[in-house]
């Protein structure tokens, strides 16, 4: 499949795997008996191994639904309130709506502003790398961020195409990490990423060499 061109050392050697939604293979590099894993995709299937530190911030995955929850209170979405409360009250057998507590979750209605701690938050959250004000209503609490470690074991430089947002990650610390360039189309489906593991020092420059040789066609 003739998708994407890179120029490697001679001594490495290109092998084809088959994929089922997509163009996979690897290519070997002998003298260190390690690879480079390749994954092409036209249907978006193909991921970075490691987010930057905004798109780490921006899937929330370190937020919490239950912030400004109630014990003793069912929560569900806000159009779901009236059947849910209707559903329990059937199941207690009960008119009474004042026997079931059900409210809107507030997780819709919470607003985010996540920022850099500020110099008292840095004393109170030793560990903070950014601090995220979540509001509900009338209630803000602060929530102190934690980039995960493995992130910040890398350098991960983004540049930017009229075709691509292309992401190049690599250790900070050779030999331990993850090595590695992501390709995303800014207006298709395509995704493709070449990724190493662990790559000694002088594969893993070798590696970034090659990344900047690749031309998609």
């Amino acid at each position: 499949m003739n998708v994407f061109k890179i120029t490697i050392p001679g001594s490495w050697k290109y092998i084809k795997e088959q994929g089922d939604d997509s163009f996979i293979g690897k290519i070997v590099i002998p003298a260190s008996n390690t690879i480079l894993q390749f994954d092409f995709s036209n249907n978006g299937y193909t991921n970075s191994l490691l987010p930057t530190e905004q798109e780490y911030l921006k899937k929330q995955e370190w937020k919490k639904d239950e912030y400004f929850y109630k014990p003793g209170v069912t929560y569900t979405a806000d159009f779901n309130v009236k059947n849910e409360r209707a559903a329990q009250m059937k199941k207690l057998g009960t008119t009474d709506s004042t026997k079931v507590h059900v409210e809107a979750d507030p997780s819709y209605e919470t607003k985010t502003n996540v920022h850099l701690p500020t110099q008292a938050q840095r004393i109170k959250y030793l560990n903070a790398d950014y601090v995220a004000d979540l509001t509900f209503r009338d209630s803000t609490i602060h929530v102190p961020i934690e980039i995960p470690l493995e992130i910040k074991a890398h350098n991960i430089q983004v540049d930017s195409t009229d075709k691509y947002v292309v992401n190049t990650i690599w250790p900070k610390n050779p030999g331990t990490g993850i090595t590695e360039i992501y390709f995303k189309g800014r207006s298709s489906r395509l995704t493709f990423n070449i990724v190493g593991i662990n790559l000694s020092k002088k594969d893993q420059d070798l590696a970034l060499q090659a990344f900047k040789t690749i031309v998609i066609k």
